[in-house]
């Protein structure tokens, strides 16, 4: 709302842009603590164990035991967790626009930690037996855009 009021009286400037910058990070802080509230255990793998390089032998690898309950439990409940999502930024947000545009941001940040954990999978010795419960990219990108279309059409 700040913003908006800079931008009619055309002298926000440097104190514009600031309050633009406070946004832009705010939004993110937003996101993630909003992904973290439903998929923390996935988060933190990717952040923490996902992105190792394995050339380098720091650390022990990667297994299938170790991503087996990550890809169950994701798989289980992904689809209920995007409607909490969605109902917590709705709530959240008395600017329906801004809030959608939260929650694609979201969903779309979900669909990168997602998609580093299946490449992550797809390295790890005997990784394929847990293609079965894998979700498929294509199903999480179908119900971002649902969501974008639904909303876009004030469902």
């Amino acid at each position: 709302m700040t913003i908006a009021v800079f931008k009619e009286a055309s002298e926000g400037g440097k104190i514009q842009m600031h309050f633009e910058e406070l946004l832009k990070n705010n939004r993110a802080v937003f996101v993630e603590e909003l992904l973290l509230e439903h998929f923390s255990n996935l988060i933190k793998f990717v952040k923490n164990r996902a992105s190792e390089d394995s050339s380098s032998g720091s650390k022990k690898p990667i297994t299938v035991a170790e991503v087996e309950p990550l890809v169950k439990d994701f798989a289980s409940r992904w689809k209920a967790a995007i409607e909490l999502m969605h109902k917590d930024v709705i709530t959240s947000f008395s600017n329906f626009l801004r809030g959608m545009d939260i929650l694609r941001s979201a969903l779309t940040q979900l669909l990168l930690y997602y998609t580093r954990l299946s490449d992550c999978i797809k390295k790890i010795v005997g990784g394929s037996a847990l293609n079965k419960d894998l979700a498929s990219i294509n199903s999480i990108v179908f119900e971002i855009k649902k969501y974008s279309m639904t909303d876009f059409l004030g469902h």
